[in-house]
């Protein structure tokens, strides 16, 4: 009899001990989950790199002290108004969770003649707009225009121009009151010159950028000379920029692109 209820009194016990260990499995679970969902309300989209680090750049600590700011306006306000367009380089500061999806009006592959014709912004309604229709739509007070990289390879230097004048003058007729920012093109690395596409190489490139820089003065455009900050002491994208491929950026890229943005910022 004792035998009997010392063992039912085990199996209570064990049964207790499921109990709660079940309860407390699925309590850290709910709370993990509880905790998650607010901390992506929290930080806005931007979230946290596997690092820890934020991926906001408005909460990052640098010396971000201009002659350029007319007030006290914040970065984050300057970014709100600001509207990034290009290929799969400006896709990256989204996919990198840097900047609002909202902000940017890329596309991979895309170059700044098919950005004319090609309707790829929506604007939360449905239906699929150019890139200047999307800024003729939202009016920004500036817009940072980053195409080049995949027209460089393939299109003659009088077309290559011709396209960009007509694209910056698409963008100027949809809104003449947005400041218009032309950014330089930036650099690939020493081993995709060579090895993947010489075509696209970085004199080259330094050729373009400088008809860019010049483009800019005749359209009265801003010109956001960035490429050196990316430049390694062969003149080609440094490693730490790049993702792998030697196209595509990293994220400390991007990091180095938004911190100069600040100190330099183009009102």
């Amino acid at each position: 009899m004792f035998i009997l209820k010392a063992k039912k009194q085990q199996k209570n016990k064990s049964t207790a001990r499921a109990a709660f260990a079940t309860v407390f499995i699925v309590s850290m679970a709910v709370l993990a989950a509880f905790f998650a969902f607010n901390i992506d309300l929290i930080t806005n989209y931007f979230g946290s790199n596997p690092t820890g680090i934020s991926r906001n750049p408005f909460q990052w600590k640098w010396n971000n002290q201009n002659n350029n700011n007319p007030s006290d306006e914040s970065f984050e306000e300057y970014i709100k108004d600001t509207v990034f367009i290009g290929d799969s380089r400006t896709v990256g500061l989204y996919q990198y969770r840097y900047i609002n999806p909202e902000n940017v009006y890329a596309k991979n592959g895309q170059n700044h003649q098919g950005a004319r014709y090609e309707k790829i912004v929506d604007l939360g309604t449905g239906k699929l707009l150019t890139v200047a229709e999307a800024v003729g739509v939202r009016k920004p007070k500036r817009v940072i225009v980053s195409y080049g990289v995949n027209g460089v390879a393939f299109m003659s230097q009088n077309t290559f121009m011709e396209q960009y004048s007509y694209f910056i003058d698409d963008l100027r007729n949809a809104s003449p009151a947005s400041t218009i920012i032309i950014q330089s093109i930036l650099p690939v690395s020493n081993y995709y010159q060579k090895y993947v596409d010489s075509r696209l190489n970085n004199d080259q490139i330094d050729l373009y950028n400088s008809l860019l820089k010049q483009l800019a003065k005749e359209k009265g455009c801003s010109f956001l000379d960035t490429a050196g900050l990316f430049k390694d002491s062969n003149n080609s994208l440094a490693s730490e920029y790049d993702v792998g491929d030697g196209l595509h950026l990293s994220r400390a890229a991007y990091e180095v692109f938004l911190q100069y943005l600040d100190q330099h910022r183009i009102y």
